[in-house]
């Protein structure tokens, strides 16, 4: 998980509103929606500080993936946040339906693939 998706996931664990995080971290609520969309990296001293406002350790925010999930892009998490990050391919943008239409497709495959291993398993 990322550090944007693990702040956001933090703020809404603890019912706070991207301005009411900002608030309490001096910056604004522009700043907070960069850094939850990964667009901005925090200094160590804002680090300090949502990891106070989130009731956190610091090591809960910049934790990393563990070393097996190294190198991997969870697909589900960055379709279940598209309407926090910009998603490109080559030089063309999705938009929001797109990428509903992207998921489903998505889901779609998988269950075939996962109907079709049981089927040939059985």
């Amino acid at each position: 998980m990322s550090l944007g998706i693990r702040i956001k996931t933090l703020r809404k664990a603890a019912r706070l509103t991207q301005q009411a995080l900002a608030d309490k971290t001096d910056v604004s609520r522009i700043y907070i929606q960069a850094l939850e969309s990964n667009r901005r990296l925090p200094s160590m001293k804002l680090l300090a500080k949502l990891a106070q406002a989130l009731d956190v350790e610091i090591t809960d925010l910049v934790k990393g993936a563990p070393s097996d999930e190294a190198g991997r892009v969870h697909l589900e998490e960055v379709l279940e946040n598209a309407e926090d990050v910009e998603i490109w391919y080559k030089s063309y943008r999705f938009s929001k339906n797109e990428l509903s239409f992207i998921k489903q497709i998505i889901e779609a495959t998988v269950s075939f693939w996962q109907n079709e291993n049981i089927d040939q398993k059985g």
